[in-house]
């Protein structure tokens, strides 16, 4: 999980993200980094289920993600 592979398509699960986030400090903050070519980061929204599926919500964009942030998720 949580690397970039274009063409290959993978589904995450909760069981997946939870195990992801296991490896972090719980009172860390969360931010979700959006478009590849120029890392955007966004805030975490609200979280729902619907369609059997579970949506997690953007609240806004607060600026643009540093570089680091490309590199650690495969992006460059």
């Amino acid at each position: 999980m949580g690397r970039h592979r274009r063409g290959v398509t993978r589904e995450v699960t909760v069981a997946d993200l939870i195990e992801e986030l296991r490896r972090f400090d719980p009172g860390m903050e969360v931010r979700l980094a959006i478009q590849p070519r120029m890392p955007q980061e966004h805030a975490v929204g609200a979280v729902a289920e619907a369609d059997g599926m579970v949506w997690i919500g953007e609240a806004g964009q607060r600026g643009y993600a540093p570089d680091e942030v490309g590199e650690r998720l495969g992006w460059v």
